[in-house]
């Protein structure tokens, strides 16, 4: 198994779990809470819990991205922190590692054009998506709150 990640493998496979959580928590607001068959702490355990299967999909991820810029694995526990997060994401989004071997095994192949740009829509995608799911599971808290559901 090769322990490194390149920049578009990485793009595909964050947008894709930012997406599927999005459609994930939208549906279980939409499909279940505003019909009555999910309560508030129903909702928040689903909320929740999907959220830490994404943080374990992120981590596992990042820490091979980050061998691919041949640097330890063990550094992603400093994404925990926002301000660092906000800054080396988008370089883990976007930068392209060394194209020979490195410490942690040989290169990654190359993205090529189809990959790049199945990447950049899957990220566009998930840009959009991901607030409109937060939206409405905030809209959906607040009425379960409210006793209007």
């Amino acid at each position: 198994m090769n322990r490194r990640l390149g920049a578009g493998s990485y793009l595909i496979c964050m947008s894709s779990v930012i997406i599927a959580w999005s459609l994930l928590v939208a549906l279980a607001c939409v499909g279940f809470a505003a019909k009555g068959n999910l309560g508030l702490a129903g909702l928040n355990t689903l909320v929740s819990t999907s959220g830490t299967a994404v943080g374990i999909v992120f981590y596992g991820a990042s820490a091979r991205r980050l061998r691919d810029l041949n640097i330890p694995g063990w550094a992603v526990k400093v994404l925990a922190f926002p301000l660092i997060a906000v800054i080396v994401l988008p370089l883990l989004c976007f930068l392209s590692g060394p194209r020979w071997a490195n410490d942690f095994g040989a290169a990654p192949a190359p993205s090529g054009l189809l990959k790049t740009a199945a990447a950049l829509m899957l990220f566009g995608v998930a840009i959009g998506v991901s607030p409109w799911a937060l939206g409405v599971y905030l809209h959906m808290r607040h009425a379960l709150l409210a006793g209007a559901i």
